[in-house]
């Protein structure tokens, strides 16, 4: 079996979607595609410890719906232009995440936030309710509930196609160039 894993990391509701194939490259016959959402909650007035221990919760409960024999994760990467009162906490969680994926020998592939955006919609400055529009045309078939799955979506159909795996929808000259501008483990 093969397993690509998709992560949306956000202090408030990670996205993630696992999709996995048979030896034989056949979508899981039952449940090709698993989707979820994070929750988490946190206040600007939590101290340090109450932070960390937030973000480590965030992070277990995130890695617990990993399969341990995934063989790739596409991780969104930082918006390093991204401002507000929850950036270094956003990147704190993301460097935890990292940490775990790679401390268990997990191959990650970061993508670009416009990188996500351009594969999805040929518009690399498209907003997550666009992508999210797009990813639910791709895979008619998912109760896609949310931008957060939409996004963790579009970052593991862009690790199955680097795969090669088998995907419900044409693959177009955009999703290739998108592929060719992530760097690869």
């Amino acid at each position: 079996m093969t397993i690509v894993v998709g992560i949306d990391p956000s202090l408030t509701g990670t996205g993630l979607a696992v999709i996995g194939t048979t030896p034989t490259g056949d979508p899981w016959a039952l449940d090709p595609v698993r989707l979820h959402t994070i929750a988490s909650r946190g206040k600007r007035s939590d101290t340090w410890d109450m932070r960390a221990a937030r973000l480590v919760q965030l992070r277990n409960d995130t890695m617990h719906l990993i399969p341990r024999d995934t063989a790739l994760a596409v991780l969104e990467g930082p918006a390093f232009g991204a401002q507000g009162a929850g950036q270094h906490d956003r990147s704190w969680y993301w460097g935890k995440l990292f940490d775990a994926l790679t401390s268990l020998g997990i191959p990650v592939a970061v993508c670009p936030p416009t990188t996500r955006a351009k594969w999805a919609t040929d518009k690399g400055n498209a907003g997550k309710a666009d992508v999210a529009m797009a990813i639910t045309k791709l895979w008619p078939a998912l109760d896609i509930r949310g931008d957060d799955q939409a996004d963790a979506l579009c970052h593991a159909s862009i690790g199955a196609q680097h795969l090669g795996l088998p995907v419900p929808y044409r693959v177009l000259e955009r999703h290739k160039l998108a592929l060719s501008k992530i760097v690869w483990p």
